[in-house]
């Protein structure tokens, strides 16, 4: 085993979002941590919220990466420069240092832009003999006489190649509780203007072997399970090809969910299986209720053929988490149009998002001169950071928080149940849960948006 020891570290927030009841971690740096134990190296991995003494203790590793999002890189920043006052070389990857690696330098020695399943290894090989990574593929970092080096990104990996990612590397995991999610693919076919994962990862789609799957199902398959592809569904063939080894290899999970887009609740071939292998919920980018604006995001579906969708799913016993985006040039009506529809159509959950201009998107440049901020902490979607062109951001926030507490409402809860996806009255009292503490955690927040005119 090589004496080089690194650990990887997810930055992690304990605001509340609507992701907040999820326990599910992202499953880079676990992947990135197989890669490096394979290849020799003794690599720790967190992912949950680290206590005083482990963020301490990792003074004591020779390299420590770090993983985050747009929402959660205030807490890599303070991470990493704890660290680099102790003489602790930082690696940062992730989406939003992807895009933003000039002010990411501030914090770390090191990033990694795009994928980093084969560049982070080849990083370590490096610094472990003290050379500087000119030749590695997506490395940006600061010369010597303080200019900034963009290494461009080479090509994408073979995503079929990668090892399964290895949670039992973290001491927060107990080895017999790993976390319930499986990626499958990467990358997505479409390009919907908002979305970071195309610019990140491209529009090829690429699998891992079907027995890649199987195999990291078996620890989970007693537990409810999340196919945490970007596009489940992306490819239907793929996907039924997939969903036939499980039941054939006997490695159907209690239950699962995972994203699709609303074009693919029309092959009723795909949700039989979807409803063989135990599928309960289904997250779907419906986005808006307004065809100009499904057209501006880049959305290849019609209003008419969302109801369509809820009504294929249904018939199938399958829920519908309904993901949706009031745009800048909206009016407050948004919000309770995309509701309206929400409650004609029976969708079973649903989130309605302020656009949320991640840096690498289309929805930035386009927005840039109406970000309110950069304070990244509030780009999760539940904050409005873009000056609307027909209202105040105050009244933005406030039509969404309204209407969202409108679908969430205790009357609601109590007359969701419906045979067979009875489950929808716990996940609504969830959803009403989230909007009361949400509101409340960011009070401050929402009076501040009364200085934007």
């Amino acid at each position: 085993m090589n004496k080089y020891r690194i650990a990887l570290v997810e930055a992690v927030s304990d605001l509340t979002h609507v992701y907040s009841r999820t326990c599910l971690p992202r499953v880079g740096l676990a992947t990135i941590a197989s890669v490096l134990t394979k290849n020799g190296y003794t690599c720790d991995l967190w992912i949950k919220p680290m206590s005083e003494s482990e963020k301490m203790n990792l003074v004591n590793y020779d390299l420590v990466g770090i993983g985050s999002l747009s929402s959660t890189i205030r807490e890599a920043y303070l991470l990493g420069d704890f660290l680099r006052k102790k003489n602790i070389k930082v690696v940062m990857g992730g989406p939003h240092v992807s895009f933003m690696p000039e002010e990411a330098l501030d914090h770390c020695d090191y990033v990694i832009k795009g994928e980093g399943d084969t560049s982070f290894l080849e990083l370590v090989k490096l610094l472990e003999k003290g050379e500087t990574p000119e030749a590695i593929g997506g490395i940006s970092y600061k010369t010597h006489d303080n200019t900034f080096q963009h290494n461009a990104v080479q090509g994408l990996v073979n995503f079929s190649e990668v090892p399964s990612p290895d949670f039992t590397l973290s001491p927060q995991i107990d080895k017999n509780n790993i976390p319930p999610i499986v990626i499958t693919s990467r990358g997505c076919p479409h390009d919907c203007s908002f979305c970071s994962v195309t610019p990140l990862f491209g529009r090829k789609y690429r699998f891992k072997s079907h027995a890649q799957v199987i195999e990291e199902l078996r620890p989970v398959q007693h537990k409810s399970v999340c196919f945490g592809d970007d596009n489940f569904c992306a490819n239907p063939k793929q996907t039924k090809s997939l969903l036939r080894e499980m039941i054939k290899q006997k490695a159907v999970p209690l239950r699962w969910s995972g994203q699709m887009c609303v074009s693919a609740a029309s092959d009723h071939e795909l949700l039989e299986l979807m409803k063989e292998t135990r599928c309960r919920i289904v997250y779907v980018g419906v986005e808006s209720v307004d065809p100009a604006t499904l057209k501006k995001y880049g959305k290849a579906h019609t209003v008419d053929a969302v109801k369509q969708c809820v009504d294929n799913l249904h018939k199938y016993n399958i829920g519908i988490h309904g993901m949706f985006v009031v745009d800048s040039k909206d009016s407050p009506d948004a919000a309770k149009n995309i509701v309206d529809y929400a409650i004609k159509t029976d969708i079973d959950t649903i989130q309605v998002f302020s656009i949320t201009p991640f840096p690498g998107t289309r929805a930035y440049t386009e927005n840039k001169d109406r970000l309110l901020h950069s304070q990244w902490t509030q780009y999760d979607g539940m904050h409005v950071v873009v000056n609307p062109e027909k209202c105040s951001a105050y009244d933005m926030q406030m039509a969404i928080v309204d209407q969202m507490n409108r679908f969430y409402s205790m009357k609601r809860v109590l007359t969701s149940y419906r045979k067979n996806r009875g489950w929808r009255v716990k996940y609504r009292i969830g959803g009403h849960i989230l909007m009361k503490k949400w509101v409340k955690e960011n009070a401050d927040y929402i009076e501040s948006l009364k200085a934007y005119s």
